[in-house]
């Protein structure tokens, strides 16, 4: 008996085994056995060969007209159109708090006050400070004023105070015509591909604002043999060899280096530079040989961006509007941010401050000059020493004043943007443990930074990354004025991803379907693990309601190209050379093709998932081969055995 179940086991098993290879391979056939035994209600296993039959009658396969899209589809998660994650500047206990998690804040509403007496204290003694240092100053210009100097040495003093007087007239200046025109421009045309600046950012002449990088051009510096360099000219076609697959570019020659460098087998090389026009696919860092005529070079070379330049800051100010994020692409002139004017016309107060002191010591130079006759009483270094001394701890004493002044605004925490608050961590009573605005990271689908008093934090949704900004920040705010998502593209696909492309979103959440646009198409791949590239692609979706919420799973499908209407047959059916077998008698004595089927060569079209386009060498209704055929029998012959085993197993031996 024990023998019997094991025999009924192992035929069960190879059975299923045998059923389910045939299911995950033979969709199509197995979906019409499944309809055929469907049809027959409940069939036992004596009605195994009618289902034979039936499948097999069910599963014809005849080229048929139908529509065929090809297209690119992925998993993806919901993103806000930005997340800040809020961070306090300064420490202290939380006075009060004026939101709850889910309200909708406006832009620089009052989110938190913080207790302030310490900072305010400390401006107490600031203005202290600077009464004690603005009397020094008095007091050593006075004395200065009252001593006179000998000729030889008031002309020096006189000439070194009309040269600074021309400089801090010229800085004056500066500040003036920076204040008229509050604007920066780019003196590039580039994407963007990384930001050093955020909004409300202070930043000083001279800092980095962003990197351009114009990747629509590339050049790449390939050795040549130094014997062949004469028969090579600058405007010389080049024809280039990508290294990863074979791809054929051309470029132009435009620079031969004239210094000779050595290299395998004694032979001398040069280097030539050659540019291509990037038709989309090649990226920074791949590699290619290159023909210039019929003159090959001696090894590969290594593409370049024509154009990766930093913008830099001309002036000092603090950033009120911020024209460019990351990906977006600027051209020379546009301006690309604007300072705040309050931050520039400190400056120019500073600047005529400095011009004014500098006016009042070529006037006192001017007097003791005109007395020529007179000792003085104090060496000069000793009386210009005192009197700077007592100026620069004077400014020092102001300028600790005003950023007493500009921390006490950090105890005012405000909503950076207009949103929805989806996390409150602190509240009234709670302290605020300090932290700058620098140590968060930039959202990358954010259009701004944080003002004052606070941080943004956290990144683009996608790629299976958590929304919800810091844990350790005071409250998370998400700008759902727009909903997006990410998609990462495979390098052979992306060439076909345009802006404004449409795109088809779907979720589990909702039966609804969803319109989006693509809105945004990544200049820097990914390498993965299995060597393919793969690029961001930005989607907005223009049509979202209530239901679809940050962080929920969705698929995206981007439509690459569609056909109507089109003669296809299924993916498998088709053969290696583009051939398949039609049933009919043969026409060649060595045609490999199965019994009562020909060889026929086609010509095939666009293609999905199960049909391919078929653009001539077959008709409407002709009927095909396929493997499905084949393991039809397999898997009918495995039902049976199963279901012979269970007969004996039942009926046979005394059970």
């Amino acid at each position: 008996m024990k023998q019997k179940f094991k025999s009924l086991s192992g035929a069960v098993k190879s059975g299923a085994g045998k059923i389910l290879k045939f299911f995950s391979r033979h969709k199509i056939i197995a979906a019409a056995l499944i309809i055929a035994m469907l049809m027959g209600g409940v069939i036992g296993f004596g009605a195994l060969s009618d289902i034979r039959k039936g499948a097999q009658n069910g599963t014809a396969i005849t080229a048929e007209l139908r529509d065929i899209e090809e297209k690119i589809s992925d998993s993806t998660v919901v993103e806000p159109n930005s997340e800040y994650s809020v961070t306090a500047n300064v420490s202290g206990e939380i006075l009060d708090d004026f939101f709850e998690e889910g309200d909708y804040l406006n832009k620089d509403d009052v989110m938190y006050v913080i207790d302030s007496e310490a900072i305010e204290n400390n401006i107490a003694s600031a203005d202290i400070a600077i009464a004690r240092a603005k009397r020094a100053y008095d007091d050593a210009i006075k004395e200065d004023t009252l001593t006179v100097r000998d000729k030889q040495t008031g002309a020096s003093t006189l000439e070194s105070a009309r040269i600074a007087v021309q400089k801090a007239q010229q800085a004056y200046d500066d500040a003036i015509r920076a204040a008229s025109d509050l604007s920066a421009v780019s003196e590039y045309s580039g994407y963007v591909t990384e930001m050093h600046v955020s909004l409300g950012d202070t930043v000083a002449a001279g800092s980095p604002i962003c990197d351009i990088v114009d990747s629509t051009a590339l050049k790449i510096d390939v050795p040549f043999n130094s014997a062949d360099i004469a028969n090579i000219y600058v405007g010389a076609p080049a024809e280039l060899i990508l290294t990863k697959n074979g791809s054929r570019l051309n470029g132009t020659v435009t620079e031969i280096s004239g210094r000779s460098f050595g290299g395998s087998g004694y032979t001398m090389y040069n280097y030539v530079t050659i540019e291509v026009l990037n038709p989309g696919a090649v990226a920074s860092g791949d590699t290619a040989t290159a023909v210039v005529g019929n003159i090959a070079c001696g090894d590969a070379g290594t593409f370049e961006n024509l154009t990766e330049e930093t913008i830099s800051a001309q002036v000092s100010g603090k950033i009120e509007q911020l024209y460019i994020s990351e990906n977006s692409y600027i051209r020379r002139g546009d301006v690309i941010l604007k300072f705040d004017g309050d931050s520039i016309n400190s400056q120019v107060n500073t600047a005529l401050l400095n011009l004014s002191d500098a006016r009042e010591a070529l006037s006192r130079a001017e007097i003791q000059n005109s007395n020529n006759d007179a000792n003085t009483a104090l060496s000069d270094n000793k009386l210009n020493s005192a009197v700077e001394n007592a100026r620069l701890q004077y400014n020092d004493a102001l300028l600790s004043k005003d950023n007493l002044l500009r921390q006490l605004d950090d105890y005012t925490v405000r909503a950076p943007i207009s949103g929805t608050v989806v996390t409150k961590n602190k509240k009234k009573g709670d302290n605020a443990s300090g932290m700058s605005a620098s140590a968060s990271s930039y959202s990358a689908a954010s259009s701004g930074s944080a003002a004052s008093g606070m941080g943004a934090a956290g990144s683009a949704a996608g790629g299976g990354m958590s929304l919800g900004g810091d844990s350790s920040a005071m409250a998370v705010i998400y700008d759902m004025s727009r909903l997006k998502c990410t998609l990462n593209v495979d390098e052979l696909d992306i060439k076909n991803i345009h802006v404004g492309q449409k795109v088809t979103v779907t979720t589990d959440v909702t039966d609804k379907e969803y319109t989006g646009v693509v809105d945004t198409v990544g200049i820097g791949g990914t390498a993965g693990q299995n060597g393919v590239t793969t690029f961001p692609v930005k989607i907005e979706i223009i049509d979202f309601d209530d239901s679809l919420l940050p962080g929920m799973n969705i698929d995206a499908t981007i439509v690459l190209s569609s056909v109507h209407n089109a003669l296809a047959i299924p993916v498998s059916c088709l053969n290696r050379g583009n051939t398949v077998y039609v049933k009919g008698e043969k026409t060649e004595e060595n045609d490999a093709a199965p019994e009562g089927y020909h060889t026929v060569a086609v010509t095939t079209g666009a293609a999905d998932d199960e049909y391919i386009q078929i653009l001539s060498g077959l008709s409407e209704g002709d009927e095909l081969y396929s493997e499905d055929y084949n393991v039809m029998d397999d898997m009918m012959d495995a039902m049976q055995e199963g279901h012979d085993a269970a007969a004996e197993s039942v009926t046979g031996g005394g059970l």
